[in-house]
């Protein structure tokens, strides 16, 4: 039977001194030299003690813990800028200021382009103004008309029972007649116009005359009295205040002036009162062209309307706004004048997006290489067409602001002329932002050849 050792490795029985059981100790070190401890050999280091460990509920700071230095939060570091990202606007500037006579050649056409289509708009709103300026500056809130009247310079007569009707109706403060028709006019030294004579009730102060220049309204109920405006005086033959001329083969004095009072028609507006009106214009007494309400204080404006629908069923109960947008329409519309002038105004348009188109695409074929070599370095398609349309905003900005200078110096200038020209803030934004729009699709022509560009044409 095989011997039982024990699991030292060592035969049963009682063990040497110095050794114990269980212990590394147990098995003698072999081939140490004699002398040291456990059997002779080099004495162990003796381990550092581990430090005790105490009980510590998670989330507590032991008790002996000084208190806590405060944490520092994490620092964001700063993402690098993007190499090609910042410098497109001073690039765009360089590549217009390089080449002076091709940039000035741009901003010649753009402002040409846009001057041209500023006066056309210009023309337009002062044709609206003028054509409405009659219904405009009446101070009425309601137009009573006959049904065949399609616009304030061109009326009918109406019979004097609806004007009495008018009176009747409830909201309703104040009626006035109007009359205004297209009569002949004699000059002092012969020859003669066609003008457009406005008879009005001058106590109502409805349907007045405006812009005097140092005449009281009232003056116009003297017999005979009528007022023109000073920018047709030469026209009619008038020098001077209390000239005599005539009105349908009757005498009429001039008493005063207007100033600036235009007419879309070309005939002039000559004033005076309802009573004198009747007479030049050999009308009985009550026939009207226009019957002028002025509501009562609280009355509702749309109530009003449909009462005297009802009450006056021949006749057109028209708004102000409603009459002026009516005689803006015709005269603008339908006689073709606003088509023309906005044929015009599209017309420049189209010459400048050419002008600016053309001259961008040149400036761009002539620096491919360069642009050729930002993309071989690695800049982004984003990039050189950001170039590009910057170029053609700062020539749309640069060139509208010039376009607005001469714009305005033509309307100041114009301020004394027969046609009057309109430039509203509303029309020099529209015009700016158009024109930025304009500057920006004439740039799609340059930025369409840099997508094809070739970065391997600089090594060749």
């Amino acid at each position: 039977m095989a011997e039982m050792r024990s699991p030292s490795g060592l035969p049963p029985g009682p063990l040497p001194d110095g050794v114990r059981s269980g212990t590394p100790e147990a098995a003698p070190a072999r081939g140490l030299p004699s002398g040291s401890a456990a059997g002779g050999g080099f004495p162990r280091r003796p381990r550092p003690e581990a430090p005790a460990r105490r009980a510590v509920t998670r989330g507590a700071a032991p008790a002996d813990a000084g208190p806590r230095e405060p944490v520092a939060a994490p620092v964001d570091t700063p993402r690098p800028r993007d190499a090609w990202g910042g410098m497109t606007t001073l690039l765009a500037w360089r590549n217009l200021r390089h080449d002076p006579v091709r940039f000035a050649a741009t901003l010649i056409g753009i402002v040409f382009s846009v001057t041209l289509m500023t006066i056309q708009l210009c023309l337009l709103a002062g044709f609206g103004s003028t054509a409405s300026g009659l219904v405009d500056h009446a101070d009425a809130d309601i137009w009573v008309t006959s049904r065949a009247t399609i616009n304030v310079d061109q009326s009918v007569v109406m019979p004097q029972r609806n004007f009495y009707k008018v009176l009747t109706v409830a909201g309703v403060a104040e009626a006035a007649r109007m009359t205004v028709r297209f009569v002949e006019w004699r000059k002092p030294n012969g020859g003669s116009e066609l003008v457009i004579l406005v008879g009005s009730v001058i106590a109502s102060r409805m349907g007045l005359p405006w812009n005097l220049v140092g005449l009281d309204p009232s003056r116009l109920n003297e017999p005979d009295a009528v007022a023109i405006d000073s920018l047709y005086a030469r026209r009619l033959g008038v020098a001077e205040i209390g000239q005599e001329i005539e009105i349908r083969g009757r005498r009429a004095r001039v008493i005063g002036f207007t100033d600036g009072v235009r007419t879309f028609t070309q005939s002039p507006y000559v004033f005076t009162s309802y009573n004198n009106a009747l007479k030049f214009n050999d009308v009985r007494d009550g026939d009207t062209s226009y019957v002028l309400v002025r509501l009562a204080p609280g009355a509702s404006r749309e109530r009003v309307v449909a009462d005297l629908k009802e009450r006056v069923p021949d006749a057109d109960v028209l708004t102000s706004a409603e009459f002026a947008e009516r005689t803006r329409r015709f005269w603008i519309y339908a006689t073709g004048a606003g088509l023309s002038l906005w044929l015009g105004a599209v017309l420049s348009a189209l010459v400048g997006v050419a002008i600016v188109a053309q001259t961008l695409y040149a400036a761009t074929l002539e620096r491919l290489h360069e642009y050729a070599t930002l993309v071989a370095m690695g800049a982004p398609a984003r990039y050189l067409n950001l170039i590009v349309v910057k170029q053609a905003l700062i020539a749309g900005v640069i060139g509208t602001a010039l376009s607005f200078a001469i714009s305005g110096l033509i309307v100041m200038v114009m301020h004394r002329g027969p046609v009057l020209l309109e430039l509203t803030p509303g029309l020099v934004l529209g015009v700016s932002l158009f024109t930025l729009v304009m500057c920006m699709l004439a740039s799609l022509l340059a930025v369409k050849k840099l997508v094809s560009i070739d970065p391997t044409s600089v090594f060749k």
